[in-house]
This record gives C-alpha cells, structure tokens and sequence, in this order.
C-alpha cells in the first residue's frame, strides 16, 4: 500500500514537472496563426490535452482500485503477456488482410480487456529492471532515499503522426507538429501536398511513441519494440530532470544528443530486458534482403550525395535522386513512403541511424564504450548540452 502511494505522489510530482517543461510545445498551439503551414498542421492537430485528460485519471483509478490485489505469479504474467501479443500478431494481420471483420473484432475486444492488465505488468518489470540497473534518484520530500523517478507510466494506443517540414534547398527541420493518429493515406497525401504549396518539403511520419505522461506507446508493436520504445520515452523524461532534457527545443545540437542519447541507451537496456525476462513470442523473422545489399551504407551514400546537390542548387536532381533511391530500397524489401528532404531532416535527430551523417553519432558511441555501464553512459550525457560539452567529455576535460 505505501508503496502505491509513493508512486502515486511521485507520478503526480513527475506529471507537473514534465507539464510544465512540455506545456508550451505541445498544449498552447497558437490556433490563430495565418501562417498556411500552421493552418494545414492546426487543422489536423493532435489533442494532447485532451488525451492526458482522457488517460491520465483512467490510468490511476486503475491503479487504485487494484491496490489490494495479491498479484500474479511470473507463469501468470507470462501467460497474459503471450496472450496479448498473440492478438496483436493477429489484429495486424486482419486489419492487413481486411477480411473476417467478426474475427477481427472480437480480437480487439479480448485484446482491449486485458490491455490494463498488460501495462501494469510491463510498467512493474521495466521499473524493477532500470532500478536494479541503477536509475534513482532522490525526489523532494524523498531526499535521503534512493527512488525509482519519473515513476514509469505508459498507455498503449495510437501515437500521434508528424509533420515534418523542411526547405527544399536544405535540408533542415524548420517545424514539425503532431498530427491526429487517425489520418488515413489520402488525409495523409492532403497534408503533405497543401504544406508542399508553401514552396517547402513536407512529410507525415507515424512516431514511434511519445513522451507525453504516461508515455503513448504503439498498441500494434511487437514485444521487442514496445520494450524499447517504453524505455525510450521513459529515458526522455528522467533526462527532463537534467540539463540535456531542459535543454531539448534549445537548438538542433541538444535535440540530437537527447534523441541519439535515448537511442542508444533504449536499445541496449531492451536487450539486457529481454535476456533476463525472454520473451513470450517467438521474435520476428529477420527481413529479407540480398546479400550484397546494405541498407545503412546505400542510405549514407544517399544522404551524402543529396547534400552535395542541393550545396550547388540541383534541387530536382536531388528529389529525382531520392525517388528512384526509394524505389530500388523498396525492391530489396525495404519500404519507405517517401524519401525527401524532410525525411531526412527529421530522421536526422537520431544520429545514430542510417538517414544521419550527423558526427554525434559517433561521438556518442564512443562515449558509451568508454562509459562501461549503460547507466553509467546516460549519467555522462545527461549533463551535455551541445557537441561542444561532447568533445570535452571525450577529451577527459
């Protein structure tokens, strides 16, 4: 019981704090701009206020009524984790096939009864892990004790779309909104080609998952990705509390080392999560690609080469280049919608993926070896605030 109330003073401390880092971004959109691009993204806006009011309560009351409950034993969880991922596999394959609506939805409804359920089991044994890995900290009012903190709380649905826009002769992130997870493709095209009249490149991109609080998480993930990506948003706010989370809509640099920082570390810790609990389902089948074909490498080349033409003004050539490119990576088994400037303007922030050619990548990576621990690795990077404060961390300075 007391420790139900400790979480539910810390999530409530961690819900403020992170309101009010975020509130501006996402919960006061000027909805009376005549910028056309504004116009197009407010149209379609996604309701963040409105889904925290909506989840947040839901989340708690949840919480609350099961205070008393004895638990479940690990084969118990097992068994019901093995189940809902089971129905997931499943809905995707219906929604896909569109056939057998009955069958379709009455996955949904098993699926939605025991959703609940499922995010209390994850929530506990994501949290039981990063504590164990060293992630405390010492809240106010809990100064001397070692927490827990942000409580990790997170909500299986759809996540909201971006927009990305970037100029053509560049490529560089000048805005980007969220957008209600409900566009369907033409809604989709719509967007993207109103914004484009501007005279900008424009994409809608689904997102993995954000840190609003509790974090929205993709519903339809597999096992391994939803692992990561609740441990992703979860790292995103824990660093609120330190000066590269503070710093996240400071500038380009910051927002890179957050993102690449959440990136690496999520990815790794997913891993060490899944080797101590395994997995309910069997993981994926690798995808199927020609063995002379490398995805990372043909991408960098791309990136490489569309800022060269674009450096000397050859925007067509440039957007020619990145259509047939798509096309080619579609016919290895490799689909991507659209590539343009503001795919990579946007992918750009993760610097340690194939679409950046961004040097904190690297510089990242490097700073993770030397670190020894991933925990250790984030207490680095938490304080940083540009690739200046990386080059000095490297340097030992």
């Amino acid at each position: 019981m007391r420790r139900r109330l400790l979480a539910a003073y810390l999530a409530f401390l961690a819900l403020v704090i992170l309101s009010a880092t975020a509130g501006g971004v996402f919960l006061f959109r000027d909805f009376s701009s005549d910028d056309p691009i504004d116009a197009v993204a407010n149209r379609n806006a996604y309701d963040v206020l409105g889904w925290e009011l909506r989840h947040l309560p839901q989340k708690w009351l949840y919480k609350l009524a099961t205070v008393f409950d004895g638990g479940r034993s690990r084969a118990d969880e097992d068994a019901l984790l093995s189940r809902y991922f089971e129905l997931t596999a499943d809905i995707r394959s219906l929604e896909r096939d569109g056939s057998d609506a009955d069958r379709l939805a009455e996955s949904r409804r098993e699926r939605d009864a025991i959703e609940n359920d499922v995010e209390e089991t994850l929530e506990s044994r994501i949290s039981d892990f990063l504590r164990d890995e060293g992630f405390v900290m010492n809240p106010p009012l809990f100064s001397d004790i070692d927490l827990f903190f942000p409580p990790l709380d997170f909500e299986l649905d759809r996540p909201p779309k971006v927009l990305a826009v970037s100029p053509r002769d560049r490529i560089e992130l000048d805005r980007n909104y969220l957008l209600d997870p409900g566009l369907g493709t033409e809604a989709v095209a719509a967007v993207e080609s109103e914004t484009e009249e501007s005279g900008v490149s424009a994409l809608v991109v689904n997102t993995g998952g954000v840190a609003t609080y509790p974090s929205v998480i993709p519903e339809l993930a597999s096992y391994r990705s939803m692992v990561e990506t609740v441990i992703h948003e979860w790292l995103h706010q824990y660093l609120v509390f330190y000066p590269l989370g503070r710093s996240y809509f400071s500038g380009r640099e910051t927002r890179t080392l957050n993102e690449t920082v959440a990136n690496l570390a999520g990815d790794e810790l997913a891993e060490m999560f899944v080797e101590r609990y395994g997995s309910p389902v069997p993981p994926p089948p690798p995808r199927q690609t020609s063995g002379e074909f490398d995805f990372r490498t043909e991408m960098r080349a791309l990136r490489l080469r569309v800022d060269e033409l674009l450096a000397e003004g050859r925007i067509q050539e440039a957007e020619r280049l990145m259509e047939e490119k798509r096309d080619e990576f579609e016919a290895q088994g490799v689909y991507i919608r659209r590539i343009n400037q503001a795919y990579f303007a946007f992918f750009g922030f993760y610097a340690d993926t194939p679409s950046s050619i961004d040097p904190i990548g690297p510089k990242l990576v490097r700073l993770r070896d030397r670190a020894g621990s991933v925990v250790e690795f984030v207490r680095l990077a938490r304080g940083l605030t540009s690739e200046s404060d990386l080059d000095r961390q490297l340097a030992g300075v």
